[in-house]
C-alpha cells in the first residue's frame, strides 16, 4: 500500500473554481435578489404576478451585460492610466448599462402592447385606487418582501468574497506545502551520506571477523535505501513500512555497536495500517542511537512503541542513553532531524500536534509523536 500524491493534503481539499464561474454566481445570485425584490414590489402595487418573472428576467440582463464588462471590458482597460481608470471604467458601465435598458424596456413594451418608448401615448388618464386591507397590510408587506432577496445577496456575497480569500489562503499554503516538500528533501539527503558512512565503517569491521553477518547488513542497507528511492513520491506511508525500515537501520546499529544496543518494538497490530509522514521515526531512532546509547558507557536499549490513543497514533521513541544536557528546548532548535520532525508535524496537523521531548541527563530520552486519523477517504485515495 503506498500513497501515490506528493501532495496528499491539498488534494483532498475543495479545488477552488475559476474565476468565471465565482464572478457568474455572484454576478446572477445579486441579479435575482434585486430582481425578486422589484417584483415582489411591483406584484403587491399593480395586482400582476408577472411582474415577478419579468423583474427577475430583466435583473438577469443586466447581470449577463455586468459580467461580460468584468470578463471582456474591464480587463482591456488596464493600460489606462491609473488615476484615469476607474473614469474609463464607469463610462464605458453607463453606456453599456444605458444601452441594455434601452433593449430591455422597449423588448418588453413591444411584447406588452406592440409599442416602444418613443411611440405617442394615445391613452387617457389612469386613476389609481388603493383600497384600505391594501394599506393596512402595507407595513407587513414591506417587511416580508425583502427577507428573502436580501438574505440570498448576503449569502452569495458573502461565499464569493470567501472564496477568492480561500483561493489566496490555498497559494500561501501550497508555498508552505512546498517548503515542507523541500525540507524533506534535505532530510533524505541529510540522512543518506551520515547513514551510508557509519554502516560501511560497520560492514567493513565485519568482513574480516563475521562475514555472513556483514552480507546481512548489505542486503539491509540496500533495503533502506530502496525505501529512500521509493519513499520520493510519497508523503505518507503506513507506520508498517516505517517500522521495517527502522528494524533494518537499528539491524545495522546492532551490528555496530554489538552487545552495547538492545532494541525493543512494542507496537500494537491495529496501529501498524495507520498512515504517518515519511521518514518522520528515523530521524528519531537515529537521534537515540548516535546521541544517546553511543555516548553511554556500556550502551543502552532503543524501543520503539506504538498505539492507538482515541484517534490518535502515538508512537514513542525512547533510549536509555545518556539524556539531553543542553535542553529540550536547545535540541529541537539546534538538531536538524528533531526540528524537522517538530516543522513537518506542526505544518501538517497543527501546533497541537507537536512533538513532546522528556529527557532527564543520566537516564534517556523519550519522544513521542501522535499522529491523527487521516480524514474520511483519504487512506483510500492515497492507495494504489
Amino acid at each position: 500500500m503506498h500513497p501515490p500524491s506528493r501532495y496528499p493534503m491539498s488534494t483532498i481539499r475543495d479545488q477552488p473554481e475559476n474565476g468565471f464561474a465565482s464572478q457568474a454566481k455572484l454576478v446572477f445570485g445579486s441579479a435575482i435578489a434585486t430582481g425578486l425584490q422589484i417584483g415582489l414590489l411591483q406584484a403587491y402595487l399593480l395586482r400582476r404576478p408577472s411582474s415577478i418573472w419579468i423583474s427577475v428576467l430583466a435583473s438577469l440582463v443586466f447581470g449577463a451585460v455586468t459580467l461580460f464588462l468584468w470578463q471582456r471590458v474591464f480587463p482591456r482597460l488596464r493600460t489606462s492610466a491609473g488615476s484615469k481608470r476607474p473614469l474609463v471604467q464607469a463610462l464605458a458601465a453607463l453606456l453599456a448599462m444605458a444601452a441594455t435598458s434601452f433593449v430591455v424596456v422597449n423588448g418588453l413594451m413591444w411584447l406588452g402592447s406592440g409599442r416602444w418608448m418613443f411611440s405617442p401615448y394615445t391613452g387617457g388618464d389612469v386613476t389609481v385606487d388603493i383600497e384600505a386591507s391594501v394599506i393596512a397590510w402595507s407595513p407587513y408587506i414591506y417587511f416580508a418582501f425583502p427577507i428573502v432577496p436580501a438574505a440570498l445577496a448576503a449569502v452569495v456575497g458573502f461565499n464569493q468574497s470567501w472564496w477568492q480569500i480561500f483561493m489566496l489562503q490555498r497559494s500561501e499554503h501550497h508555498a508552505r506545502e512546498m517548503a515542507a516538500l523541500a525540507q524533506l528533501d534535505a532530510l533524505r539527503a541529510q540522512i543518506n551520506p551520515h547513514f551510508l558512512f557509519n554502516s560501511l565503517n560497520s560492514i567493513a569491521q565485519l568482513i574480516s571477523s563475521d562475514p555472513c553477518r556483514a552480507e546481512e547488513c548489505v542486503e539491509r542497507l540496500a533495503e533502506i535505501f530502496r525505501y529512500l528511492l521509493k519513499s520520493e513520491n510519497r508523503s505518507f506511508v503506513t507506520l508498517a513500512d516505517e517500522l521495517d525500515i527502522a528494524d533494518a537501520y537499528l539491524d545495522i546499529e546492532r551490528a555496530r555497536f554489538g552487545d552495547r544496543l538492545a532494541v525493543d518494538f512494542v507496537v500494537d497490530d491495529e496501529a501498524r495500517n495507520r498512515f504517518v509522514p515519511t521518514l518522520i521515526l528515523q530521524p528519531l531512532i537515529e537521534n537515540a542511537v548516535r546521541h544517546g546509547v553511543s555516548r553511554k558507557i556500556g550502551g543502552g536499549r532503543v524501543s520503539i512503541e506504538a498505539a492507538l490513543q482515541g484517534d490518535d497514533l502515538q508512537v514513542v521513541v525512547r533510549d536509555t542513553g545518556v539524556g539531553i544536557g543542553q535542553g529540550v528546548e536547545n535540541a529541537t532548535s539546534n538538531g536538524v532531524g528533531l526540528r524537522n520532525v517538530h516543522d513537518r508535524l506542526v505544518h501538517l496537523f497543527g501546533e497541537a500536534y507537536a512533538p513532546r521531548i522528556d529527557s532527564h541527563p543520566g537516564e534517556g530520552t523519550a519522544v513521542t509523536v501522535r499522529v491523527p486519523r487521516l480524514p474520511d477517504g483519504l487512506g483510500s485515495a492515497m492507495v494504489h
